[in-house]
């Protein structure tokens, strides 16, 4: 995800959904297949309520069939023009939830599935095409006494529906999405206390409403003979209340001399992980790394063909050339009373940044399974100082954010050109002798106004979207042109 895009007030794909799924886990799972949701025994708290979100996606429930299931429903209330509250009521004249000591954990079936879509793992179903973004994603939390004095906030909700899904009673909440781009723009929320919990269930803008309610419609929970412990166990009541992190604010502006900025051409140390030669893993590898060459292009012809990512093959136009990006600007809105809007658009060329790496052992070892990294970033650097570069900011426009419906994206090395069958199969150099070099290359698309922005993290950390220790103990290279 970009800079720009963290400030989104819709809730963004929880951070689950783009690490969880590995490419060894890719496999096509029968429509009727059960999903067990496994359990958290610990609890997870942040000041995000999205991050909540994510870090809580997984399942736990009863030893016997909670007795008041009846008596207890799901509201929704309108606050403002597009802020919605959501909660959980009770018949009963205690409202008390008899929560036990320990409950079973349950699986869930999916009655229906829409064609072409597959279980990518245990709570995500999805196209396969649409590389872990959309689709559905499964999560829940803890039903007990607390839940029934707070209520859940929701903004730049532009539909709602409070309505019964099968057995359950839930609300459906659309969210204001201005763009496709796999987000989940859509979300349900169940209320199961026979199982004693809520259940969320995200969907994605690739989904019609129409399917994602037969979907929840036809949901079966059943309890398993898993036992699990309702004491830690994340409650619907912290989800909507959070308590606030203590991680510190993101390091994203930082004075020019405390930051190594290297050249092209220059060589400089830094530590590479890999495993020695009986196969331990060794994190502090010696090795240097030199940027050879940066060569910018309109087309994808500096690739080795057989390896394009396929989502770059559809941005090439019938001239051989990388088509154009749609640039809208955003003016956020406040969620209860207006919601974001379009406020400029701008046709903005797309252009292939391919980088040449060249990669020396200086210690007198060999390190196998040598992992390398390239992490494009956009910085600005003025007044003394780099600051993380907001395209938003440089827009001319009084808005908040850009979004775009191209395949420009820096962050994460998108091609690269050696590989090895290894981990998960990605961007390993399988034996570097000592005082031996490779050279690889990398490339990114990026918008044609980001090409005067852009250094080169060759850390293995990744980062991108603010400095780390470990990022200004190496340094980055200056890759502007």
């Amino acid at each position: 995800m970009r800079l720009e895009n963290l400030k989104k007030d819709i809730p963004e794909t929880p951070e689950f959904i783009h690490t969880m799924i590995q490419s060894e886990v890719k496999k096509q799972l029968q429509d009727t297949k059960v999903v067990n949701i496994k359990t958290r025994k610990v609890k997870k708290r942040t000041g995000a309520r999205v991050a909540a979100v994510a870090a809580v996606c997984v399942l736990a429930t009863s030893t016997v069939a909670y007795a008041s299931a009846k008596l207890h429903h799901m509201f929704l209330e309108k606050q403002g023009t597009y802020s919605i509250v959501t909660g959980i009521k009770s018949d009963d004249s205690t409202g008390k939830i008899d929560l036990p000591e320990k409950i079973h954990d349950i699986d869930i079936s999916a009655g229906y599935i829409p064609e072409g879509m597959e279980w990518m793992d245990e709570s995500h179903l999805q196209y396969p095409e649409h590389d872990l973004t959309g689709g559905f994603s499964f999560a829940s939390v803890l039903l007990d006494d607390d839940d029934l004095d707070i209520v859940m906030q929701d903004k730049s909700v532009v539909e709602c529906e409070e309505r019964t899904f099968g057995n359950y009673e839930g609300v459906y909440l659309k969210y204001n999405d201005l763009a496709e781009d796999g987000s989940f723009n859509q979300r349900i929320y169940l209320l199961c206390p026979d199982v004693y919990r809520v259940i969320t269930v995200y969907i994605g803008d690739d989904i019609l409403k129409e399917d994602a309610v037969k979907v929840v419609e036809n949901l079966v929970i059943t309890e398993n003979d898993t036992m699990i412990e309702t004491a830690g166990l994340y409650t619907w009541s912290e989800m909507v209340s959070p308590e606030e992190s203590s991680e510190g604010t993101a390091l994203i502006s930082i004075e020019d001399d405390k930051l190594s900025v290297h050249q092209v051409g220059e060589a400089f140390d830094m530590s590479a992980s890999g495993e020695d030669s009986d196969g331990n893993y060794i994190g502090d590898n010696k090795i240097s790394a030199c940027v050879d060459a940066v060569q910018v292009t309109d087309n994808l012809q500096l690739l080795d063909q057989n390896n394009v990512p396929e989502e770059w093959m559809t941005a090439v136009g019938a001239d051989g050339k990388i088509v154009n990006n749609t640039l809208s600007y955003i003016k956020s809105g406040d969620g209860v009373d207006t919601v974001d809007e379009i406020v400029k658009t701008e046709s903005m060329k797309q252009k292939l940044v391919y980088v040449t790496v060249t990669y020396t052992n200086k210690t007198d070892k060999e390190i196998a399974h040598m992992i390398y990294l390239g992490t494009l970033m956009l910085m600005n650097h003025e007044d003394g100082a780099y600051q993380i570069y907001d395209p938003a900011e440089q827009s001319g426009t009084d808005c908040d954010r850009v979004i775009w419906d191209g395949v420009a994206h820096a962050a994460e090395m998108t091609y690269y050109s050696v590989s090895e069958d290894y981990g998960n199969g990605g961007n390993y150099i399988s034996s570097l002798k000592p005082g031996e070099s490779i050279q690889v290359n990398m490339a990114w698309i990026v918008n044609e106004n980001d090409l005067d922005n852009m250094y080169l993290n060759l850390n293995g950390d990744g980062g991108a979207y603010e400095f780390s220790d470990s990022m200004l103990n190496t340094g980055l290279v200056d890759i502007r042109q």
